[in-house]
């Protein structure tokens, strides 16, 4: 029965179509479909595990070990950064709290008195609507440096700090969900903080304005900071051409923070990027209203 043609020809079928699916999950940098590809590379290296032992039991040994081998590949790429333990930031820490508020109507109050409670020096936020800055007044008065900044109908973004701005460097990249400001970290330091709210992927436009927002960002003198909503997974070639005009690298492990991701389905696309030598982690924080939970960072600056 496991040798049967009606069984073969499926099981064949699904291990070469899982298997391209990985490959192509690679190939997002350079080739928009392939960032799509990459949020289902988890699944697609689970799924690939029974159907190695499916092909084993076929006699199918070659097979079966081409398809073991992909999701090692697979499951190898982004299983270790679910565990990464950060450090614990004890001296000179900067804390950052990022959100997507979720722009549809109801009140916020709660959210607000949560991100001031909590201490952070800088809150990075998207779908700002006009119900949530009338809902969370409170926060907007707290810090007195903001830049807001256009996108999508009812969805600004928007970077919020309580440290020292340098003066005229606030940005806009219009319409392209990118908002900046730049700072002096508590070693004195500048350094710039963006806040980032990425279109969806293929068959989106996001590809494209990672190219654009990755281009804005490396013509920045000096270390970047960026948290956001970047709506792509980590390992996404997406995500890694921001994080090379930037410099930086992840903070944190990868923490599922969208309400659809689940552990088949992970979905950890609200992340802070912190220049190359910071230390830090990151923790969650409830949903509080929104489809994203919250992440708050400590960070220690080089």
């Amino acid at each position: 029965m496991v040798n049967s043609a009606i069984l073969r020809v499926p099981v064949f079928a699904s291990a070469t179509v899982l298997t391209g699916l990985v490959l192509l999950g690679f190939s997002g940098e350079f080739f928009a479909p392939g960032n799509s590809a990459a949020v289902v590379r988890p699944l697609a290296g689970i799924l690939l595990l029974p159907l190695t032992a499916v092909l084993w039991r076929m006699k199918a040994p070659r097979r079966a070990l081409f398809s073991l081998a992909w999701a090692i590949v697979a499951l190898g790429s982004v299983a270790p950064s679910f565990f990464t333990s950060g450090v614990e930031c004890t001296r000179g820490c900067v804390k950052l709290y990022q959100k997507n508020l979720l722009s549809k109507a109801w009140p916020r109050y709660p959210l607000a008195d949560d991100i001031i409670a909590s201490g952070a020096e800088i809150v990075t936020l998207q779908e700002v609507s006009d119900h949530n800055r009338q809902y969370m007044a409170k926060l907007f008065g707290h810090y007195p440096n903001a830049v807001t900044c256009t996108f999508r109908p009812a969805q600004d973004v928007a970077v919020l700090t309580s440290l020292p701005a340098v003066d005229r460097s606030e940005f806009c990249l219009t319409e392209a969900g990118l908002a900046g400001i730049q700072v002096l970290a508590p070693n004195g330091r500048p350094i710039w903080v963006l806040s980032i709210h990425l279109e969806w992927p293929f068959p989106f436009d996001q590809d494209h304005q990672s190219q654009i927002i990755a281009k804005r960002i490396a013509e920045l003198d000096g270390p970047v900071l960026i948290a956001g909503d970047f709506n792509m997974v980590p390992w996404a070639g997406n995500v890694q051409r921001i994080q090379q005009a930037a410099g930086t690298d992840r903070l944190g492990a990868f923490h599922n923070t969208f309400r659809l991701g689940g552990w088949l389905l992970p979905l950890p696309i609200d992340m802070v990027l912190v220049p190359k030598g910071a230390s830090g982690g990151v923790g969650l924080r409830p949903y509080m209203g929104s489809d994203h939970l919250g992440v708050l960072a400590r960070i220690s600056l080089p």
